[in-house]
């Protein structure tokens, strides 16, 4: 049921108080500092073997390099000026334009010609060609797939563990951007050895100093265990990096996807003193990711001006976000009331709450990487996927139809109204800045 309005009081105090007060952004930042050395590791760990695992991608369904995610998301920032502050904006953020800063991303050959030996060139694919390509072997071209792959595939591990579920996962999702079958298990097995390999063994490039173990060898092989997409459990020798990553290894890869690797890596050494370009590339943006961390207090308080912090009824960002609150009660009391009784359980009704929102939500993300292969489906793809995904979940198929029958005709406005109300405060207060500096 809505809040009433002690409670929606209350609501927007905490709020205030946890994320845009004065004593919020210094005890958020103390926060962050104490905690650092924990999310620094984090980074190396999580996003370093992401990055990575994109690589694959890269190579098996020839995607342009500067077009892959998490790979080229970063976010530089400076200080604002004066004038800013006096608006609110404490730092500004920008997204970091990988392509001019790594040319060699913007095109295929360019990047395999700078990162490669030239005998790995022989084993790049072309794209799939209707009436002509391999089936579960080449690429297709149709814009859901190819969001999936280049982005959606990560970002669901990030929301789910690197297990059945996230296995579940993205065999519904493929399935419903037409991807080819062994795609989904190529990334899969591809991102649970390289999460395997960094915390089982110590491998340049992907290891990081005290989390990482020396390395189990057999005959001068570096030994560790892996499981793939169908449940099974193999041991994996390898010698490098790039075997992981591109090696045909017998039960974990998939027939026509992976190298017979000799025991030279495949990755170019310009100079002996100097790394592939790629390696730069990923240890350079995990050190930025570990520096940046330090203003994430000043992020979340953002576009809250030095008056506001003192008083929760002067702050924009808290109105803010009580809308977009009261947005989400509304959807949540909609759902409760159409909620068969038989199913109106606490943690029936919490499900059927969730899958309402994510409804609206994933198709009206404004910063978040990820969800571009949900917002390239149309409106029955990403139906059949929702409807998919809460089914196995144990919801009803009746009630999920019945509930999106019902707030279909106001889907597309909800979503409208959400990315509208989450952006406002953001750019009324850089069109104040910048105005005042023009006068």
């Amino acid at each position: 049921m809505p809040t009433d309005l002690s409670e929606q009081i209350l609501r927007k105090q905490m709020y205030f108080k946890k994320l845009l007060s004065d004593d919020a952004l210094m005890v958020n930042l103390s926060n962050m500092i104490r905690m650092h050395p924990l999310l620094a590791s984090d980074v190396w760990l999580d996003i370093t073997a992401m990055d990575w695992a994109t690589l694959g991608p890269i190579f098996y369904f020839s995607i342009v390099p500067v077009e892959i995610e998490p790979l080229t998301v970063l976010y530089e920032f400076e200080p604002a000026t004066i004038d800013e502050m006096q608006f609110g904006i404490w730092f500004k953020f920008e997204a970091v334009d990988f392509g001019s800063l790594y040319a060699f991303l913007n095109d295929l050959l360019e990047f395999l010609l700078a990162n490669f030996q030239d005998w790995f060139l022989a084993f790049l694919r072309g794209k799939a060609r209707y009436g002509f390509a391999i089936y579960g072997r080449d690429r297709y071209d149709p814009p859901v797939a190819t969001e999936f792959l280049r982005s959606t595939f990560h970002r669901l591990r990030l929301l789910r563990r690197t297990d059945r579920s996230y296995m579940d996962a993205l065999r519904n999702a493929s399935e419903k951007a037409g991807i080819v079958d062994v795609a989904k298990d190529i990334e899969f097995n591809l991102l649970y050895l390289l999460a395997s390999a960094q915390v089982n063994a110590f491998v340049l490039g992907l290891s990081v100093l005290g989390r990482s173990p020396l390395t189990r060898t057999e005959n001068g092989w570096a030994v560790v265990p892996t499981k793939t997409s169908d449940g099974n459990v193999y041991e994996v020798k390898f010698r490098t990096l790039d075997h992981l990553q591109y090696g045909f290894i017998l039960g974990v890869s998939h027939l026509g996807h992976g190298v017979l690797m000799p025991e030279e890596s495949a990755y170019k050494m310009p100079s002996p003193r100097k790394n592939p370009p790629i390696l730069d590339l990923i240890v350079e943006k995990a050190r930025k990711i570990t520096r940046n961390l330090g203003v994430t207090s000043f992020a979340y308080a953002n576009y809250n001006r030095p008056a506001e912090m003192a008083d929760y009824h002067k702050s924009e960002r808290t109105a803010q976000y009580d809308l977009l609150m009261a947005q989400r009660e509304f959807l949540e009391d909609w759902v409760e009331k159409r909620v068969p009784p038989d199913e109106a359980n606490p943690v029936r009704l919490r499900q059927y709450k969730n899958a309402i929102l994510q409804l609206v939500s994933w198709k009206a993300k404004a910063h978040a990487w990820g969800f571009v292969g949900f917002e390239a489906m149309d409106e029955e793809q990403f139906k059949a996927w929702w409807l998919d995904n809460w089914k196995q979940q144990g919801l009803r198929e009746s009630t999920l139809l019945q509930l999106y029958e019902g707030i279909r005709p106001w889907l597309r406005t909800l979503r409208e109204r959400k990315l509208d109300i989450g952006r406002r405060v953001r750019e009324t207060r850089k069109r104040l800045a910048l105005l005042s500096r023009v006068t």
